[in-house]
């Protein structure tokens, strides 16, 4: 198949194009391999996985924020199954190699979830950094 009829499948039905590489993979045909959307494809996919778990552990954090913080305790049950949801989707999602740019990020991460905390409750002696530590959200 050319390289303009291989383009045209990528850009027309996506889903033709991925049983095709799929199957170029397994019959280790490299000449049938798209190789530039192939590495576009396979990049994007690290990064969709990065983002859910910065995602996760950002809400995870602001929830963590509203049981220490908001003093509404009548809320908290509410809040820890929110978290326990979060966790059990974090667990499936999480790779041990982003962790070196997770505790990069770590100070990022938390901001974001004061932020989205600050949408529904005041400032509270909420710490300018991060009280959680990577291990205490898995």
């Amino acid at each position: 198949m050319s390289q303009i009829a291989i383009d045209k499948i990528y850009e027309t039905d996506f889903y033709q194009w991925t049983m095709k590489q799929a199957q170029a993979l397994k019959e280790q045909n490299l000449q049938e391999l798209d190789w530039e959307n192939l590495i576009e494809e396979i990049e994007a996919l690290g990064r969709s996985d990065y983002q859910a778990v910065v995602s996760l552990l950002t809400r995870i954090m602001q929830h963590r924020l509203k049981i220490d913080y908001a003093n509404k305790p009548e809320c908290n049950r509410h809040w820890q199954a929110e978290i326990k949801a979060f966790s059990n989707t974090l667990k499936r999602r999480y790779s041990p190699s982003m962790k070196p740019k997770l505790e990069v990020e770590w100070q990022g991460i938390y901001s974001d979830a004061v932020d989205l905390y600050l949408i529904d409750y005041p400032p509270s002696n909420i710490p300018e950094t991060c009280p959680y530590h990577f291990n205490d959200l898995f």
